[in-house]
């Protein structure tokens, strides 16, 4: 004979799985769409001049290293060096003031850049920019 189940009083309870699915992507879909403040960087442009070139106060020195495969070779604004040290002295005339970029070649070692980088906090002089470019040769 067929039986059929008894009723129990958990029958009467509503199944909660589906609000609560609901519920849950409600939930994601309002995380997720918060509006999150977003941290900008304020960057000062110089300004330009009446025919639209940039002004600049002072034009930067340029400090150069060369790498021909076995010696590092420096440069200032063209000027070579035969070492570092020589470099550095003649960076020390300039004034503190005045921006420094360095100009590095893109095979020359990562040690070199990194004792110049030294020398020049030593002297407390503040690096406006790296270029770094592979010559050709």
């Amino acid at each position: 004979m067929l039986e059929l189940p008894h009723n129990t009083n958990d029958s009467l309870l509503p199944d909660l799985t589906a609000l609560l699915d609901v519920l849950f992507i409600v939930l994601v879909f309002l995380l997720l769409s918060v509006a999150v403040q977003v941290n900008v960087l304020e960057v000062s442009l110089p300004d330009s001049g009446e025919q639209g070139e940039v002004v600049s106060e002072q034009s930067p020195q340029v400090l150069s290293l060369t790498y021909d495969g076995t010696t590092v070779s420096y440069a200032l604004d063209e000027q070579p060096f035969s070492t570092r040290e020589t470099l550095m002295q003649a960076v020390s005339h300039i004034a503190k003031d005045k921006p420094l970029f360095i100009a590095i070649d893109k095979q020359a070692p990562s040690e070199e850049l990194v004792r110049l980088l030294a020398d020049l906090s030593q002297q407390n002089r503040q690096i406006a920019n790296i270029l770094i470019e592979h010559k050709q040769k």
